[in-house]
């Protein structure tokens, strides 16, 4: 199958541009002059050259003692060659329209290359995409939070977070510390529903990205967003180690994590992925200094919150 997709890529490479100028000629307004403008520039060289040598003739036979071509003559002249232009065409109606098949041939050929071309690598992206669902499908660590101080005139609580890099096994250097009004702190998360994608599979149908932080005293959509992404966009609890990745290089796990989060965005790329619903999960708890806590993944889909020390 590779070797055939193969040679049909590389006949393709021949087939394509041809199919791309036969497309712009015929199907567009901008083709349509050229071609026009190709066809009366060719009547109208053919008119110079023939009105040359006539006025050559005038000159070389002084016929009235005239050494150029009458009007009259130059209107008959380029009437003839007009005629001539036509009746060549009509004459040879049945090789140009040999020639206008063998092009729409080339072009769909070039189009079905192309189409099938399409389909496979589409299929091989929804493989890829069922893949990462999978190594996704499990209970994991977001991070760690340690409450490090409260000043209780501005009612502001100072938080340290540290995410979990799953690619390194182990808290990210890059710890978050922030301070945030109220005692009461919610860590809201978007939640993708696949049930109904065509990238649904087993028992993968929530995929959970926690992403901002608010208390009783911020509203939610004034929330401090979380800094669990690396360098390069990706969420530190969807990396992974090279040998942890299956299905697929690091470089392409990485292109389709990215694509699905991009359905978080992007409503109408979601709805053509089958995403069935997108919506927030926001846990709570009543934090005070000295606290740690652990922020989990549960495998069915869901955000929970509890005591370190109840891990």
């Amino acid at each position: 199958m590779n070797e055939t997709l193969e040679f049909l890529d590389k006949l393709n490479w021949v087939l394509k541009p041809i199919s791309s100028l036969v497309i712009f000629l015929f199907t567009t307004g901008t083709g349509n002059m050229v071609l026009v403008t190709g066809f009366l520039a060719i009547i109208g060289l053919s008119a110079y050259n023939a009105l040359k040598e006539r006025n050559l003739a005038y000159k070389a036979a002084k016929v009235d003692g005239a050494a150029y071509v009458p009007f009259s003559e130059t209107i008959y002249l380029v009437g003839r060659v007009v005629a001539k232009m036509f009746l060549r065409v009509i004459t040879n109606l049945p090789v140009f329209l040999a020639v206008f098949v063998f092009l729409m041939m080339v072009v769909g050929i070039s189009k079905g290359i192309d189409s099938m071309g399409e389909f496979v690598e589409n299929q091989q992206r929804i493989k890829e995409l069922q893949s990462i669902l999978k190594q996704l499908d499990q209970r994991y660590k977001v991070a760690e939070v340690e409450v490090t101080g409260y000043n209780a005139i501005t009612d502001e609580t100072d938080l340290v977070i540290r995410f979990y890099d799953y690619a390194h096994q182990g808290f990210s250097n890059a710890n978050q510390t922030l301070t945030i009004q109220g005692t009461d702190i919610y860590f809201d998360a978007i939640v993708l529903n696949f049930e109904y994608s065509e990238i649904a599979t087993g028992n993968a149908k929530n995929l959970v990205l926690p992403y901002r932080v608010f208390s009783e005293k911020v509203p939610q959509e004034k929330g401090i967003p979380l800094k669990l992404m690396d360098k390069n966009g990706i969420p530190l609890i969807f990396k992974r180690d090279e040998t942890d990745i299956y299905g697929m290089g690091r470089i392409k796990y990485s292109q389709r994590v990215k694509e699905i989060l991009s359905y978080i965005t992007d409503k109408e790329k979601a709805r053509m992925a089958g995403i069935r619903s997108i919506f927030g999960n926001a846990v709570h708890k009543n934090l005070h200094p000295g606290n740690i806590i652990n922020i989990w993944v549960e495998q069915t889909g869901g955000l929970v919150i509890k005591d370190a020390i109840a891990f």
